[in-house]
C-alpha cells in the first residue's frame, strides 16, 4: 500500500534535521509532542536547542526532488551558524531546498545575502499563522511576532527569491482573507492553507486561557468554517490546500511526495 502523502510530504521528498528541540516552543508542534511521547524530551527541556555536530558536519549528497530544511526545528538566531552549514552543503550538493521557517529577520538577511548564486534552487516558505502578536504569541511564545516575519518575507522577495508562505495552522480562522491579502503581495510562488491537527493531543490544555484559546479553535475551523474558507479563497491562483483541508471539502491528495500542489 503506497504510504499516504501529508504532512512535510507535501511539500518535498526529502527532510534534514541538525538540532534536537526549538526555542520557538509552539503548542501544536508535532515534532514536540512525538520527542515527549517517546521520552526523548520533557515539555520543559524541549525549548532548549541542542546541535547534534554529527548532523551538522555530514556530507551531503544530491537527492532528486526538493529537500526541506528543516522540519522539526527552525532556523533561529543562536543556531544560525550550524544551519548555514547544513545549507551550504546541500545546496553545493545540487539540491532543491526549501526553507521553511518562522523567520527571524536577521537569519533570512543572512541566508539571502550568503545564498545569491543558489538562488534558482533555494525557496524560502515563511510560517505566519495570524497577523497579531497576541494570538501568535500564545501559540508560538518563542517565535517572532508578525511585524518581523512579514519584513522576512518582503525582504526575500526583494533580493529576489521564491518567496512562499504557510498559513498552517491557520491561527485566525475567521478573518483569513484579510491575511492572505496582506501577504500575497510578496509571494511569488504559493500560500498554503491548513487547519491545526489533532488538536487535544498535541496541546497541553491546562490553564483557562488554554480551555479558552483551544475551544475558540476548534470552533473556527469546523467543516462548515472550512467549506466556507474554500469557497472564498478557491480562485486564488496561489493559494494551495493541505491535506487537512483536502480532505474537507473533497479535494484529491498528492499522489507523489514532494508535489507541492
Amino acid at each position: 500500500m503506497a504510504k499516504r502523502i501529508s504532512g512535510t510530504r507535501e511539500w518535498a521528498a526529502h527532510s534534514v534535521n541538525c538540532i534536537s528541540g526549538c526555542s520557538h516552543n509552539c503548542r501544536y508542534c508535532y515534532a514536540r509532542a512525538r520527542a515527549i511521547r517517546f521520552g526523548q524530551k520533557t515539555m520543559a527541556d524541549w525549548p532548549i536547542e541542542v546541535v547534534r555536530p554529527k548532523d551538522v558536519a555530514a556530507a551531503r549528497q544530491y537527492m532528486p526532488g526538493r529537500v526541506m530544511f528543516p522540519t522539526t526545528h527552525d532556523i533561529t538566531p543562536d543556531h544560525v551558524a550550524e544551519c548555514t552549514v547544513v545549507l551550504a552543503r546541500l545546496l553545493a550538493a545540487g539540491n532543491e531546498v526549501l526553507v521553511v521557517t518562522k523567520p527571524h529577520l536577521s537569519v533570512i538577511q543572512h541566508l539571502c545575502g550568503l545564498f545569491k548564486e543558489y538562488r534558482e534552487r533555494l525557496h524560502f516558505r515563511f510560517t505566519i499563522g495570524a497577523p497579531f502578536d497576541a494570538i501568535l504569541g500564545y501559540w508560538e511564545p518563542g517565535a517572532p511576532g508578525f511585524e518581523e516575519r512579514r519584513n522576512a518575507l518582503e525582504y526575500a522577495w526583494f533580493s529576489g527569491y521564491s518567496t512562499s508562505v504557510s498559513i498552517e495552522p491557520m491561527l485566525w480562522p475567521q478573518r483569513i482573507g484579510d491575511l492572505v491579502v496582506t501577504l500575497l503581495p510578496y509571494v511569488t510562488d504559493t500560500l498554503w492553507l491548513g487547519k491545526m491537527n489533532r488538536i487535544r493531543q498535541r496541546v497541553a490544555v491546562i490553564t483557562d486561557e488554554d480551555h479558552v484559546c483551544v475551544a475558540e479553535l476548534e470552533a473556527a475551523q469546523t467543516d462548515e468554517k472550512i467549506r466556507h474558507i474554500y469557497g472564498m479563497l478557491q480562485h486564488v491562483p496561489q493559494i494551495r490546500w493541505k491535506e487537512s483541508i483536502k480532505e474537507v471539502v473533497g479535494l484529491p491528495l498528492a499522489d507523489e511526495a514532494g508535489q507541492d500542489i
